[in-house]
């Protein structure tokens, strides 16, 4: 029986499905499914039912979970010590997409390589579906990502820039264009460009319940597929996007194509921030807080 075995039984458990957990794990649904049997096998007891949708965890599986957990937690613990006590082993850093915040990180990282200039900093990108359990695991040190909730659950945060929403981009040739000032609810007729379901999920779900709390149900919608497609679908006159003032200066330009709109109803709240998690920081971690911390204006 390896860790991974472990794992993989873990987050099936969790997510009651084999195929949410593929997802999860980034592993083809038959590897999955063939090393939860072999588990099984070793293990010689049937740990999941196999429903007709998803999976449940048998008597003995719920038995097994609690030790399976101990055991990777205890196993995180081993490898975060060991990590302590060498810093060349330096800092592993995560983000996402950052559309205009990239400035923002920059100045984070330009300001830890000041601070520990002898500390190798490894950047990665996660998206932040991956990013909290890649924290919990200790696979990254820090992420930096998008969150539409304060305090982030379960985990350290520190604002880097307020990304409330407050607008939206709109084709040229809209009627809405000719507005000063809109109301969500009368966009019902274009298709809503959001944040990818699968890379953004959190992101999608807290966006689409703030537009129907302000009186728009979204019928017609897709996920965005970089900025160039959607730059494409709402200058065709088909679709429209939410923005802030830092999205909208990037557009003031393409005024005969695609315009930036103020919305009448209550800003949609969100931030770029950086998490960690709390309760195992290293002192490196502690660092890139404290210079992240010093790069923050008093706005955000």
């Amino acid at each position: 029986m390896e860790l991974r075995h472990l794992r993989y039984f873990v987050a099936v458990a969790e997510e009651g499905s084999f195929l949410r957990a593929a997802g999860r794990l980034r592993v083809a649904q038959p590897a999955l499914s063939k090393q939860i049997r072999d588990l099984e096998r070793e293990v010689g007891v049937k740990l999941f039912e196999r429903l007709p949708r998803g999976t449940r965890v048998t008597r003995a599986g719920e038995q097994f979970l609690g030790n399976a957990r101990s055991a990777l937690e205890s196993a995180t613990r081993a490898v975060t010590t060991a990590r302590r006590t060498d810093p060349a082993t330096g800092l592993k850093f995560a983000h996402s997409d950052l559309y205009v915040y990239t400035p923002v990180l920059l100045k984070v990282l330009a300001a830890f390589r000041h601070a520990s200039p002898e500390t190798p900093v490894r950047v990665v990108r996660v998206n932040e579906v991956d990013q909290h359990a890649a924290l919990r695991e200790h696979r990254i040190d820090v992420a930096a990502g998008f969150v539409p909730t304060w305090p982030v659950p379960g985990l350290e945060a520190l604002q880097l820039a307020d990304c409330a929403v407050t607008g939206v981009l709109l084709p040229a040739t809209h009627p809405l264009a000719a507005e000063r000032r809109i109301r969500l609810r009368d966009l019902s007729d274009l298709v809503w460009l959001h944040p990818s379901q699968h890379t953004r999920p959190e992101l999608y779900r807290a966006l689409r319940t703030a537009l129907e709390t302000r009186g728009l149900v979204p019928t017609r919608h897709r996920g965005r597929r970089g900025d160039i497609g959607a730059n494409v679908a709402i200058a065709a006159g088909d679709a429209w996007a939410l923005a802030n003032p830092a999205v909208a200066a990037v557009y003031a330009d393409m005024q005969g194509s695609i315009v930036h709109r103020p919305f009448a109803d209550a800003p949609i709240p969100m931030w770029f921030a950086l998490i960690w998690r709390g309760d195992a920081s290293s002192p490196l971690v502690e660092t890139m807080v404290r210079v992240a911390r010093g790069t923050v204006s008093p706005a955000a």
